[in-house]
């Protein structure tokens, strides 16, 4: 044999031998005179249980139903007497008696126009068809999820139009499924809030922002006007291009009308609190004869809680920032306008029950500093700030108040109500430390607490 030929003959069996499909060779008669090492490992037969043998008979002798597979009806067999290529799928048996697909293709050898045999390749399907299996339950499985989903959902084409809806989303708006996909989301939308749906809609189109959530209304298919709470994302294909958007809709309606029902309860609480003061302010007022000791400082603070009230009121009881509180608080007093009261400190928001502490303390300060303090006078100031404990992680507030250039302070020789006021009641209520200190240069208030 020539080198060249013996070159090409040994590159040959070197790439049979490494072929990842099974390979078989079989003579006109249909005994396998080759099989490579993936025809042992796909069959699970040994080299020398098919070598010799008709493969037919090892391989591909019975049907799945357990009937006996005659060779006269093998397709692999055909491809011999025809002379031309057979292929296709069917179903081998393994050594240990189970049944596998197959993906096969068998072509003649050909010599002298004669043909001398079949070279078969077979791949095994079993793998893929499990894949295949796998992806349709998990499609079918969202289908499901997506059909039988607690909340609605619906994919939503670039006009707005509904491409795919689930049951949830057709109760929630009234439609039959064939209407509402004769629909756009535009169409059932409230015009007040379609705008800024829109606006959001065309963002997510151009990729400027990869989803949106806001609560809108819908009009339902009877008329009537339902809330929802809408979350939208983008499905982008290979180019990244959105494909449709993907959008969540939850009825929020009795979510709505319960929040409307409690903030209508709130009002009147509130409007009944505050004529409450203003009814006892008006009772003490007329009650306590002008030369009543205490007088003016009970006047006062009945009034100072109720500015509270006021300022809580329009954060519906929330909470307010400090810088607000503050600000409330001394306006009594002048305010920063003079120069005379300086602050400083950084916004943080305070829970109702701290606003309303600081707000006392700050108006018992501020009247014991008009009437003996830094504020009696016409040199004296006072300074107000307020700082994080911890810059990382902000979760305790200190506020300092400290008068200058006013009287010379003595400590008292008793503490009245403002002063028990300050350094019990409060320090209870804000759920911190409090300490005034009466040092000559001028009275100064610190207390530390949490803020949330």
């Amino acid at each position: 044999m020539p080198l060249h030929e013996h070159n090409i003959a040994a590159s040959f069996k070197a790439i049979c031998e490494n072929a990842t499909a099974a390979l078989f060779v079989v003579d006109a008669s249909q005994n396998c005179i080759y099989a490579n090492p993936a025809a042992v490992t796909l069959t699970g037969f040994r080299s020398s249980e098919l070598i010799g043998h008709r493969l037919h008979d090892v391989i591909h002798h019975t049907r799945p139903d357990g009937s006996k597979f005659p060779i006269s009806e093998c397709p692999i067999d055909k491809a011999l007497p025809a002379n031309a290529r057979e292929q296709g799928e069917d179903i081998f048996v393994h050594a240990d008696g189970s049944f596998y697909p197959v993906a096969y293709s068998a072509s003649p050898i050909v010599e002298d126009g004669v043909p001398v045999g079949t070279v078969v390749e077979v791949r095994g399907l079993a793998k893929k068809r499990a894949i295949a299996l796998e992806r349709e339950r998990e499609k079918a499985l969202l289908a499901k999820t997506f059909d039988n989903a607690a909340v609605g959902i619906a994919h939503v084409g670039h006009d707005g139009s509904w491409l795919r809806i689930n049951s949830r989303l057709c109760e929630i708006v009234g439609y039959e499924r064939d209407e509402l996909l004769t629909l756009t989301f535009q169409e059932i939308t409230h015009p007040d809030d379609l705008n800024d749906d829109l606006e959001l809609f065309e963002q997510l189109k151009a990729g400027e922002i990869g989803g949106y959530s806001l609560e809108k209304r819908y009009y339902r298919k009877d008329g009537a006007i339902i809330w929802v709470r809408l979350t939208t994302s983008s499905q982008k294909n290979a180019s990244g291009e959105m494909e449709f958007c993907i959008s969540v809709v939850e009825d929020i309606t009795s979510e709505k009308e319960h929040q409307q029902h409690l903030d209508i309860m709130a009002g009147e609480l509130q409007h009944r609190v505050k004529n409450t003061l203003a009814m006892v302010q008006a009772i003490a007022r007329m009650s306590l004869p002008e030369e009543t000791a205490g007088k003016d400082a009970f006047l006062s603070r009945i009034l100072a809680l109720s500015r509270s009230h006021d300022l809580l009121l329009a954060d519906n009881w929330s909470g307010s920032g400090i810088s607000d509180i503050v600000e409330q608080a001394i306006h009594p007093f002048g305010g920063t306008e003079g120069g005379r009261i300086r602050v400083s400190g950084p916004e943080c928001r305070l829970s109702s029950r701290t606003s309303l502490a600081l707000s006392m303390a700050i108006n018992e300060l501020g009247t014991n500093a008009a009437k003996y303090g830094a504020l009696s006078g016409d040199q004296g100031t006072i300074d107000i700030h307020w700082n994080f404990t911890s810059a990382k992680e902000k979760s305790e507030l200190e506020f300092m108040w400290q008068e200058t250039g006013g009287p010379k302070v003595s400590p008292p020789q008793r503490k009245g109500f403002g002063t028990t006021l300050i350094e019990r009641a409060l320090a209870s209520e804000m759920k911190g430390e409090t300490a005034v200190k009466y040092l000559p240069s001028g009275v100064t208030f610190k207390c530390s607490f949490p803020v949330e």
